[in-house]
């Protein structure tokens, strides 16, 4: 049985859907909207339909806080303040326009009664929560304080939420097989290193942004050091704020690319006998990807040989297009760039 609700909707015979859709509610919050506080009385449960919102629980006297889950379309929240009759253990917020969908407790528990499958998806949602509860401390593992599913979040976003933690602590990201696909560290809300694939460093962080939610998991652990050294070459010195935005101006201008250039096909080649190269913040690569292309290289195995993100190594291909230096051919087309 899948964990969104709105899969377990889609299973439901016509008659349990529509008993649902009319004890919904449609909800529409703006970015940092709140839908409920921490201590507010449980009074309904919430479906995420449509955005991202997050759970932040803050300091008895409310001067720290901390983010404990992101949520996305079909997942769901306010079920267990519902069962155990508790005040709301976290406030939740927009994290950018979000449509919610509210249902009240007295008609929640009244669909639960009605329809068995209902019942069951909760029961076994709960159940499992309470496993990964006795598992951890169990083992007495590292404090997870956010975790998700990386289908639902993309790199920028959870980005975004660690540094608004302010926390010192080790964000990391696994495939579906459990295999590291990066590790970021942050000290202080502020990212200090990061590894994704074979890039290190800011690098790294781009190439993060830009590549598409793949299956996986993410998880933040509290710690003062990272799991593996970073070389104090790699580490990054940009404030948050600033590596952000420059981080959402990459992810745009690449997603904004033909995708014959994101997938990196056709070749690269001279069309002046030396470089004349204005921009001093990628001279480096654009000397480097200048030494390679005397002779026409494919972009896929150009791009191999230089530990670079993907929009820093395409950013240097169309300027040198732009100036006249050099010209890119995809299959059969020309393209002038």
């Amino acid at each position: 049985m899948p964990n969104s609700f709105l899969s377990v909707l889609e299973t439901l015979e016509e008659p349990s859907r529509l008993s649902i859709d009319a004890a919904c509610v449609r909800m529409t919050f703006a970015a940092k909207q709140v839908v409920y506080q921490q201590g507010d009385p449980a009074d309904a449960v919430y479906i995420v339909a449509s955005g991202v919102v997050e759970a932040l629980t803050y300091s008895p006297d409310r001067k720290q806080s901390r983010t404990v889950a992101l949520m996305a379309k079909g997942d769901f929240f306010g079920d267990l303040a519902i069962f155990t009759d508790h005040a709301r253990l976290a406030t939740v917020r927009a994290c950018e326009a979000s449509e919610v969908w509210r249902i009240g407790k007295e008609e929640f528990l009244g669909l639960m009664k009605v329809i068995p499958e209902l019942g069951l998806f909760f029961s076994r949602i709960l159940a499992q929560r309470l496993h990964t509860t006795s598992t951890e401390a169990h083992h007495n593992v590292y404090e997870i304080d956010l975790n998700g599913n990386l289908q639902r979040f993309d790199l920028l976003t959870i980005v975004q939420a660690v540094t608004g933690m302010g926390h010192t602590g080790e964000l990391r990201l696994n495939n579906s097989a459990n295999e590291l696909l990066g590790s970021f560290f942050f000290r202080h809300g502020k990212v200090e290193h990061a590894r994704f694939g074979p890039l290190l460093g800011l690098e790294a962080i781009w190439q993060g942004f830009i590549e598409s939610a793949s299956e996986g998991t993410f998880s933040f652990s509290s710690t003062e050091k990272p799991t593996e050294p970073f070389a104090e070459c790699d580490k990054i010195d940009m404030e948050s704020t600033s590596l952000l935005l420059e981080g959402v101006g990459k992810r745009d201008t690449y997603q904004g690319l033909p995708k014959p250039l994101r997938d990196l096909e056709g070749s690269l080649h001279r069309l002046s006998e030396k470089l004349d190269w204005k921009n001093a913040e990628n001279q480096k690569l654009a000397d480097q990807i200048w030494a390679l292309i005397a002779e026409p290289q494919p972009l896929t195995a150009l791009r191999q040989k230089l530990k670079v993100s993907a929009i820093s190594f395409l950013d240097v291909v169309m300027e040198m297009g732009m100036n006249g230096q050099a010209e890119l051919f995809v299959e059969e087309s020309k393209i002038d760039v």
